[in-house]
């Protein structure tokens, strides 16, 4: 019967020792880790859970970065297309003798000087590109070519300081007898051209357009150059100064079109 008593009062003291160990606050699950348990369980997990989540984000940032890549081709692909079918419709309408033949090309690298508006594209003598010939986006004119290499060039943009070209603006007021009015646009650096010696402008309205006319050996007349923004005649002597607007995009563009002449 005494056996049976200790091993009663055994029993009981496992039993408390076992609940105040149950008890105490160091042990796993709890706010304090112990180090041999933090060591080897915990810090594991951590490392590998930490280690999946940066995996994912990885993953994720990667994603994103392939869906953009592809949003931008879809939009570089719809602007060709969109272009292309610009050309065909109005190439053939353009007041020269034959159709100009279009050459298609690139813009690499823009000029860094901020006081210019030029431009380098991927084609050059290799391609039958020569010095003075258009360069447009659809039926806009973007600049002509001012140096050629063997397979590149360097195209002087319309807003450039140096850029001069014999340009006709056509009125909207008037009537419809009212005669095209004759300019030389010159580009102001600041992406806007001013046509100056415009006589007889009291016609002009603001969004009438500019083209090109047929002064030029190798630009063809109809190209559209832009659109009226703004008329002066500061000095009251009947010949005004008309600000435009230039109908390309400017520093939208990435392909670009070189307008060939056909040789007849």
């Amino acid at each position: 019967m005494r056996f049976r008593k200790i091993d009663r009062y055994l029993l009981l003291l496992a039993a408390l020792f076992v609940l105040a160990v149950l008890k105490r606050t160091d042990l796993p699950g709890e706010e304090v880790l112990p180090d041999v348990y933090h060591a080897t369980i915990h810090q594991p997990l951590l490392a590998q859970a930490s280690a999946a989540a940066n995996d994912d984000a990885l993953d994720i940032v990667a994603l994103k970065s392939e869906v953009a890549a592809k949003e931008r081709e879809i939009r570089q692909l719809r602007q060709q297309l969109e272009t292309t079918r610009e050309q065909a419709g109005y190439l053939h309408e353009l007041r020269w003798e034959a159709t100009p033949e279009p050459i298609d090309g690139w813009v690499f690298a823009v000029d860094a000087n901020p006081f210019r508006r030029m431009f380098k594209i991927d084609l050059g003598t290799t391609d039958r590109v020569e010095a003075g010939m258009p360069v447009v986006t659809g039926k806009a004119l973007l600049g002509t070519i001012a140096h050629v290499l063997r397979r590149q060039s360097v195209v002087l943009r319309v807003d450039d300081p140096n850029f001069s070209l014999e340009v006709e603006i056509h009125p909207s007021g008037g009537g419809a007898d009212v005669q095209p009015l004759a300019g030389v646009a010159l580009g102001d650096g600041g992406r806007l051209l001013e046509v100056r010696y415009v006589r007889n402008a009291k016609s002009l309205r603001v969004g009438d357009p500019v083209y090109t006319t047929s002064y030029h050996k190798l630009i063809p007349p109809g190209l559209v150059v832009g659109w009226v923004a703004e008329v002066e005649d500061l000095d009251q002597d009947g010949t005004a100064e008309v600000k435009v607007t230039p109908a390309a995009a400017l520093g939208r563009w990435a392909q670009i079109t070189v307008l060939k002449r056909k040789e007849r």
